[in-house]
């Protein structure tokens, strides 16, 4: 490989464009030799913008010389087939977030990876936020003790109506949102495999007929809850974050994590009472010695998704993401689409 790794972009859309065009243009490490798109005006920004080659087929992008990475952001009812013919190529691929439609298309993109000895990388973004490395910092450090319980919202009101909302393109939020916060949330679990999912799925407020309301439960072996909620159809926002431990809880607030929690060694003891509750009271008389704090989201622990694929690829360091964690988000995204029947 040359000292640059060379790099075609498929699809100009809202990611497209804005993620992996100008992170690829902008790299020091990246030459953007060409783009895929099937709207001439978005070819003509690009070309304008980089000077690259345009393509209005996918098909065409083959008739020159390939390049060494291809990143694919077009619609997720054409990843495998896209990323099974890059692979072909000699190409490396990096897949935008879901990584296809369902756990035998990826079987069957990891095995055409292994069988030409390439890598696919999947965006899954969120992971690698100053908030999800903020958080696990937090987690890491046994503050709220043993954690049972991490539930991620997202709560607006949106009358979807672009490809996402169609089923027939593989839209709806359980595979739009849900795969960037189903992802943060097996990041930051306990490890353990998830050994339960519960799901139920509605169209609410969208113009087409996916899910724009999402609620989803995964349990792991070792006990903890992960706790999904997408609703695009709520007037009222809610907590992104609400974290449980035995000790303590976590909510985001603004550019910071708000804890409040106690340290076990300071707590009053307290036993149990086998009998009738001492003068009638609901107040045991138990006061535990609560601390609060902020931790702020600081931007310069967001990483970088671009540099890391550069240095796998050119010296070999380990990937952020691995494709056998996108494997398994890909497992729990159809675990959760079969239990909720929708």
């Amino acid at each position: 490989m040359s000292e640059k790794l060379k790099v075609a972009v498929v699809g100009l859309g809202r990611v497209g464009w804005t993620f992996h065009f100008k992170q690829s243009h902008q790299s020091p490490n990246f030459d953007l030799v060409a783009v895929v798109d099937p709207l001439e005006e978005r070819l003509d920004e690009a070309r304008a913008v980089s000077g690259c080659r345009t393509h209005r087929t996918f098909d065409a992008l083959w008739k020159g010389e390939p390049p060494d990475v291809v990143a694919i952001a077009a619609p997720t009812h054409l990843h495998e087939r896209m990323t099974r013919r890059a692979l072909r190529e000699g190409c490396h691929v990096i897949l935008e977030k879901p990584m296809t439609t369902s756990l035998r298309s990826a079987d069957r993109m990891i095995e055409e990876g292994e069988k030409q000895g390439r890598r696919i990388f999947v965006y899954q973004p969120h992971r690698l936020t100053a908030e999800t490395r903020t958080a696990k910092e937090i987690l890491s450090s046994g503050v709220l003790g043993p954690v049972y319980l991490i539930r991620r919202t997202s709560c607006r009101y949106v009358r979807r109506n672009d490809w996402q909302s169609l089923r027939q393109y593989g839209g709806g939020m359980l595979n739009n949102y849900g795969a960037h916060f189903i992802d943060q949330l097996l990041h930051l679990s306990d490890g353990s495999p998830v050994a339960d999912v519960q799901c139920h799925l509605w169209a609410a407020a969208t113009v087409g007929d996916a899910d724009d309301v999402v609620k989803a439960w995964l349990k792991t072996q070792g006990g903890q809850l992960l706790d999904v909620e997408i609703n695009q159809a709520t007037a009222w926002p809610a907590l992104p974050w609400h974290v449980c431990g035995r000790y303590g809880t976590m909510v985001r607030e603004g550019d910071a994590f708000r804890l409040k929690y106690f340290d076990p060694a300071e707590a009053p003891p307290l036993k149990v009472v086998d009998g009738a509750a001492p003068g009638r009271s609901y107040d045991n008389g138990d006061r535990l010695p609560w601390r609060e704090r902020d931790v702020p989201i600081l931007p310069e622990k967001q990483l970088d998704f671009y540099q890391n694929i550069y240095e796998v690829l050119t010296q070999n360091a380990t990937p952020h993401i691995r494709i056998e964690e996108s494997r398994e988000l890909m497992r729990i995204i159809e675990l959760c689409r079969k239990r909720a029947k929708f």
